[in-house]
């Protein structure tokens, strides 16, 4: 099989999007298919979340964070569509191992069409969601106007990320379950359920290493502070969105060309 290059692979890329486009509905049908409540089962996880969280450390080990819920909802949307993409990813190239043998198309929509799968589920429930974070005390300010921008750079990240898991989850099936502990301790290094201003000052420049610091700061700054994100935030958002792009690009071209054998 002959490789090509970034700029063939893009080309070819948009030559192929009503694949892209295919694959992405079939994975929407298939998850809903038979099930009584169908898109709902995509509402009710977050939701459990919101109601366990806003009990235990709301109630039970007192977080001292005003409107809780609604600090908590603006926080878990996105970050649930980052930790679901990661893990889908591992299994994007491994669970089409009879397509890659029969078919010669760009392997980077794989995991494009994971993160697009899990993209559209998470625009779906904010269409829910959205309305009530007013109606939870959420500030109605032009600020909110940045939301999509942010959005998307987390969604490049998070592109990034599907690329390089993807690729190496093929050769090493240990990634899947690193993954799955990897992003447990990253949810509690992720500002989701705290401010970032009560870690401690002589760690927090640990948490603000984190990638999801800056995405999840930027929501809250938006949504619960009703200002906009940070020069700051943004700029290390674009960064890490570009990095992890960049790296997850380089390592899926240079690993595709062994797919074919490790699977």
């Amino acid at each position: 099989m002959i490789y090509m290059n970034a700029a063939e692979s893009h080309l070819a890329l948009l030559q192929y999007r009503e694949l892209l486009k295919n694959l992405v509905i079939k994975d929407l049908k298939v998850k809903y298919r038979n099930s009584f409540l169908g898109f709902l089962w995509s509402l009710l996880n977050p939701l459990m979340m919101i109601i366990v969280y806003s009990v235990a450390l709301k109630y039970i080990l007192r977080v001292q964070v005003e409107n809780f819920p609604l600090f908590l909802i603006i926080g878990i949307l996105p970050w649930n569509l980052f930790s679901g993409t990661a893990i889908a990813s591992t299994e994007a190239i491994i669970n089409n191992a009879n397509l890659i043998k029969k078919i010669c198309f760009p392997r980077e929509i794989l995991p494009i069409a994971t993160v697009l799968f899990h993209l559209a589920q998470f625009v779906l429930a904010l269409v829910v969601f959205f309305p009530a974070l007013f109606f939870l005390g959420a500030p109605w300010t032009p600020a909110i106007a940045a939301y999509p921008f942010v959005l998307l750079l987390q969604a490049v990240f998070t592109l990034g990320v599907a690329l390089f898991l993807a690729a190496v989850t093929v050769s090493y099936r240990d990634v899947k379950y690193l993954t799955e502990v990897a992003l447990m301790m990253l949810f509690w290094m992720t500002p989701v359920i705290y401010h970032l201003s009560m870690v401690p000052e002589r760690v927090r420049w640990l948490f603000e290493l984190n990638p999801m610091t800056a995405y999840i700061t930027a929501y809250h700054e938006m949504l619960y502070w009703g200002r906009w994100p940070s020069a700051q935030m943004l700029l290390l958002g674009g960064i890490w969105a570009g990095l992890a792009l960049g790296l997850g690009s380089w390592v899926f071209r240079r690993r595709q060309r062994f797919f074919a054998e490790d699977l």
